[in-house]
């Protein structure tokens, strides 16, 4: 047995105090003879030994009172391997005093002094037996760490995940978390060692001492991107498993939310239960998600490169969550509609922010240029549209917010960013004029011949291909072009220096000879195996969402009914292998297992120049007239997913929609670099430059050197959600970055779940600071008897009471049977 406090075991002395107070009041009867009542002598004697056993009890309840406060304040504590044999010894001791009782009893009654005497003896006996034993006990039993001065190992994680943000009772979860982190410090020694660790990936090692460790808890800040709680829960059992302490603690204090709690690490039940000495791993929860929490999911941009003063509509869904448990959530909560006003606003165009200014980030004003209202409900979402405003050329950024504050303020804004261009000059090759003034159509829905269209459209025939100036249009569409077109070296310097190339294959190429197998193929086309006739029809199937091309397509509901557009004949393609200097990448496949559309990619060339896209359909668009009008019905009545598609692809190989200027916190993300050409009018080259980065969740700006030859700059992980600038010489671009829809979800995992993830045993729940246990991580795990000490020390108070009162009122109220006979007592 150990004692937290053992100094407080000296306190067993006061227990003498009674005893010493007795001695020291009781006095010498003087003897007066009194002849008349000496026939009372032996009444006498007899009623004065039952009062002194009576007050010997009392006096023995006092001493016991004091002695079981002092043990009680000395906190003592037992190993719980020795609880059994720590309970027997009580039992004996307990069969001790219930012994000591029955003789005083027999003795009071005047019953048989042998009687009396042998209880008393083997009373002795049983307080004989049980403090011996519970001497070796003690002294064999191992050493236990309940000492609040003995060092602890351990490591505090704590879970700053975008969740930890909801604000509830004027504070945020992550203040609660830091409150607690922070008294859980000053419970520690400084000899203790503290591991502060968070979500961030940043590797997990102790502090050097309780003050860095307090300071770092006072900078954690909520983190839009985290690290998965697993990797950092194994990096805390890795890290104190290396200390020399015996006692080693690993804390989580997290809100338990779904999204920061979402797969079960197989291996992390297997790091807590596998290792050699005991890590006591607890998880502190103090709050519970509770309100109501309205949100805006990430915007939908129509066109993120619109043309000149052009309004783009942006659609975005407004919903509310009643968040909490069941007995949280009143009735009227759950009934309750409240009108929700959604605004837009659009930072102005300055070249001359953002800039740091005093050590404070200074950005372009936000002017709202749209507004709308929409009542909602709890557990009802509504699809809201917006317009963006005519804009200039150039980069503009924006942003959605929800106008006033709720518990969960992180999602009731999304950011986004448009490039407003010119015309994209595009050249469309084609024999028949009608089905070219069609694929011109897709390609600009809103007219291609207008001033504010997004492409500059010429239209030529095959004839007059070869006098084009290639270099003036950013892409060239070939609609059933022949081979003798595909193998001109012209156009296959044209891609390889950085133009865009779609080809419709058709029925121009024809079928090769036997003698020359391949001769219709070229350095831009593959192979060509045979045309593959399909009467009964087949269809498109995509096999990469995730490509620019068809990653719009991906979000359409229902999907894109492609069995509705029938394909009746196309070439079958001799794909390469992945090895070949010329990689295709395969975008779509028909049902039948052929390719249907993939992009060809080429190494760049020597000079750093990279080349351009080429992307090949294996059927002829649209398909309308003539001999090629049997290969396909894609641009049937209703031919909106073939239209939508080829504006994708003009999009694509253009470069026009190349820029990422809308993403997701986490991702790298590539901005391209609209510089000055490689040579200037005087015929030097571009040298190196370096551009900065800032971010409306930085008050630094982050320098990128950029190299002459580079045409984007990549950003490896964007970080925080917002608006970000790249600004530099002749370079004025950006993005806007959210959060995933996924990752803030403020659903509450079950006990069942955590269960699954640390292993049902493994680990404690604990709502305060005070519910720790720090003994838990000592190799032999201890017992705290505090307060079956505290109610021992309660009864043995209670019971000195009621004989306190008995004795006194049977000594001052009570007459004696000589008082009733009307003697007197000696």
């Amino acid at each position: 047995m150990s004692f937290l406090n053992a100094t407080l075991i000296f306190g067993l002395v006061a227990a003498a105090i009674p005893l010493v107070l007795h001695l020291m009041s009781k006095r010498e009867p003087k003897s007066l003879p009194f002849p008349a009542v000496r026939f009372l002598t032996s009444s006498y004697q007899s009623n004065r030994s039952r009062l002194q056993v009576r007050h010997w009890w009392l006096l023995a309840m006092r001493m016991l009172a004091i002695a079981a406060v002092a043990v009680t304040l000395a906190r003592p504590a037992i190993a719980r391997n020795l609880s059994t044999t720590w309970l027997s010894i009580g039992i004996v001791a307990a069969l001790a005093t219930a012994l000591l009782v029955m003789s005083a009893i027999t003795y009071s009654t005047g019953q048989s002094k042998k009687l009396s005497l042998g209880l008393l003896a083997a009373s002795i006996a049983a307080f004989v037996v049980s403090l011996g034993w519970g001497g070796v006990t003690a002294a064999r039993g191992p050493t236990l760490n309940v000492d609040a001065q003995a060092p602890i190992a351990m490591a505090i994680i704590i879970d700053n995940s975008p969740t930890s943000a909801w604000a509830q009772d004027s504070q945020s979860f992550l203040q609660h978390h830091k409150t607690i982190a922070m008294e859980l410090l000053s419970r520690l020694t400084p000899s203790s060692r503290i591991a502060i660790i968070d979500r961030s990936p940043e590797p997990a090692s102790f502090s050097i001492d309780l003050s860095s460790a307090m300071a770092k808890v006072e900078s954690l800040a909520s983190r839009d991107v985290v690290a998965p709680m697993a990797s950092r829960i194994n990096a805390a059992l890795r890290l104190v498993r290396t200390s020399e302490l015996e006692n080693r603690q690993v804390l989580i204090i997290t809100d338990l939310a779904e999204s920061t709690w979402t797969q079960q690490p197989e291996s992390l039940q297997n790091s807590i239960k596998g290792a050699e000495s005991p890590i006591a791993v607890t998880v502190i929860n103090p709050l519970e998600f509770r309100g109501l929490n309205r949100r805006l999911d990430i915007p939908k941009v129509a066109d993120q490169t619109p043309p000149l003063q052009t309004p783009t509509p942006v659609s975005i869904t407004a919903s509310m969550d009643a968040v909490g448990s069941e007995d949280m959530l009143s009735e009227s909560t759950e009934t309750m509609e409240v009108s929700v006003t959604i605004e837009m606003l659009i930072y102005e165009t300055d070249s001359s922010l953002p800039v740091i200014r005093n050590g404070e980030l200074v950005v372009p004003k936000t002017e709202s240029v749209d507004r709308t209202n929409v009542r909602l409900s709890p557990g009802q979402s509504s699809e809201i549209v917006l317009r963006i405003p005519p804009l200039d050329e150039g980069t503009h950024h924006g942003l959605i917010r929800i106008v006033g504050d709720d518990a969960f303020s992180t999602d009731n804004e999304r950011y986004f960013t448009v490039n407003v261009r010119p015309a994209t000059p595009l050249l469309i090759v084609g024999a028949d004029p009608e089905e070219s003034f069609w694929i011109a159509n897709a390609a600009a829905p809103y007219g291609w011949d207008s001033s504010n269209s997004e492409f500059k459209i010429d239209i030529i025939s095959e004839r007059d291909f070869l006098a084009a100036r290639l270099d003036d249009y950013a892409a060239v569409v070939l609609l059933d072009p022949p081979a003798d077109t595909l193998l001109e070296p012209m156009l296959v310097d044209y891609v390889k220096r950085g133009g865009g190339l779609f080809v419709c294959l058709g029925p121009a190429i024809k079928e090769p000879t036997r003698d020359e197998p391949n001769s219709a193929g070229s350095l831009l086309v593959p192979r060509f195996v045979r045309s593959w006739r399909v009467p009964e029809g087949t269809f498109l199937q995509s096999v990469r969402s995730t490509h620019p091309v068809l990653s719009p397509f991906d979000v359409v509901t229902g999907g894109v009914p492609w069995n509705q557009y029938l394909v009746t004949q196309y070439w079958q393609l001799d794909v390469p292998d992945k090895d070949a200097p010329e990689r295709d990448i395969v975008l779509m496949k028909y049902e039948s297992g052929h390719v249907a559309l993939l992009e060809r990619q080429f190494a760049m060339a020597n000079d750093g120049v990279a080349p351009g896209r080429c992307v090949i359909l294996t059927t002829p668009l649209p398909a309308l007239n003539g001999s090629a009008g049997k290969w396909n019905r894609l641009f049937g009545s209703d031919a909106w997913p073939a239209v939508a598609l080829v504006g994708q692809i003009a999009g694509y190989i253009s470069g026009r929609d190349s820029a990422a200027s809308t993403t997701t916190v986490g991702k790298p993300n590539v901005v391209p670099l609209n510089l000055v050409k490689a040579a200037t009018d005087n015929g030097a080259e571009r040298s190196n430059s370096r551009i900065q980065l800032f971010s409306t969740n930085s008050a630094q700006a982050v320098p990128i050197d950029v190299n002459a030859s580079a045409d984007s700059v990549i950003i490896p992980e964007v970080s925080h959600r917002g608006t970000y600038w790249l600004r530099g010489t002749d370079l004025a671009t950006g993005f806007s970055a959210n959060l995933t829809e996924d990752a803030a979800i403020t659903r509450r995992i079950s006990p069942s779940k955590l269960d699954e993830w640390l292993g049902a045993g493994n680990y404690a729940l604990a709502e305060t600071a005070s519910d720790i246990d720090f003994s838990r991580g000592t190799q032999t795990q201890s017992v705290l008897l505090q307060s079956p000490a505290m109610l021992l020390a309660l009864a043995v108070f209670l019971l000195e009471q009621v004989l306190s009162n008995r004795f006194y009122r049977s000594s001052l109220t009570k007459p004696s049977n000589s008082t009733r006979k009307g003697m007197l007592p000696a």
